[in-house]
């Protein structure tokens, strides 16, 4: 299978609520996000599709038919709007990013469905992934497992550490040949990005996989206050004889974190070091 990925964007406010809920009821549910008023989002949106290459064009599906499809499932009903529960696009459901993401996956399923009726090369080709992001802190994916569309929430958080890279099994000679200037006596920092990734099923009343206010806390307090502004060899126990390496680093996140996030489970933690270097960990036996 070959996989070819476009990417879309679009502007619209929206409003989370439920209209049997007081405003007050709406703002503990929904925090800012229950804003009479609403707010919005440049949302970015990149859609997966995969099948065989064509014999005749060479091609999985032509671009252009890909965007038609986008443009007009994605776009057209999207951008500009002011969406909530009553507005026609989102049929009685909340639009969370969680609802959105499964309204994109199936109005995509849809459209290429239309499409393979007109041109029968197009008709092997299905949605894989879709993936929407209201921000960099917040993405939400629906990816097919299994052939069944499953969706995972990302949320992004921030802190700054310094580290040397030096192991007590190694010589110091070997430490030196190993990690170079990232063993400096003296250490060296970086503004880590923390990826957090959840999967669950979706609350069919509230729109929402996780309560966003919980998992911020727990990450809080559970990773980013113990380690921003810190140095990870001296300031941090479970580094004190652990060589902190970004691969160290992100499993022991994923240990700290795991016992609070059960409902819904953890999925993946990603530690970004730099912009070029990302490391993630699955969990045991993944």
């Amino acid at each position: 299978m070959i996989l070819l990925t476009r990417q879309v964007k679009f502007s619209a406010g929206h409003r989370y609520f439920l209209p049997e809920l007081s405003d007050g009821e709406n703002t503990q549910l929904y925090g800012l996000c229950a804003n009479p008023n609403g707010h919005g989002h440049d949302y970015r949106c990149e859609v997966t599709v995969g099948g065989e290459i064509h014999a005749e064009t060479g091609m999985v599906l032509n671009v252009v038919d890909l965007k038609a499809v986008l443009e007009d499932v994605v776009v057209e009903p999207l951008d500009g709007e002011f969406l909530t529960i009553e507005h026609p696009v989102c049929r009685g459901r909340v639009p969370t990013s969680e609802n959105l993401v499964r309204y994109i996956w199936h109005g995509v399923e849809h459209g290429l469905g239309r499409l393979a009726a007109r041109e029968p090369a197009a008709g092997g080709v299905r949605v894989q992934r879709v993936r929407l992001a209201e921000n960099r802190w917040l993405s939400v994916e629906c990816v097919r497992r299994e052939e069944i569309p499953t969706v995972l929430l990302t949320r992004s958080y921030e802190f700054s550490a310094a580290h040397r890279l030096h192991s007590a099994r190694l010589s110091d000679e070997k430490n030196h040949e190993i990690f170079g200037k990232c063993n400096n006596p003296y250490g060296h920092g970086h503004n880590y990005t923390l990826e957090v990734t959840v999967q669950g099923d979706i609350d069919e009343r509230t729109g929402m996989m996780v309560d966003l206010g919980y998992l911020d806390g727990i990450v809080e307090e559970h990773v980013v206050r113990r380690y921003d502004h810190k140095n990870l060899n001296l300031d941090i126990p479970e580094f004190r004889e652990l060589n902190p390496t970004s691969e160290n680093l992100v499993k022991v996140i994923w240990e700290r974190l795991t016992p609070y996030l059960k409902h819904p489970p953890l999925y993946k933690v990603t530690v970004r070091e730099t912009d070029r270097n990302a490391f993630s960990y699955y969990g045991d036996g993944k």
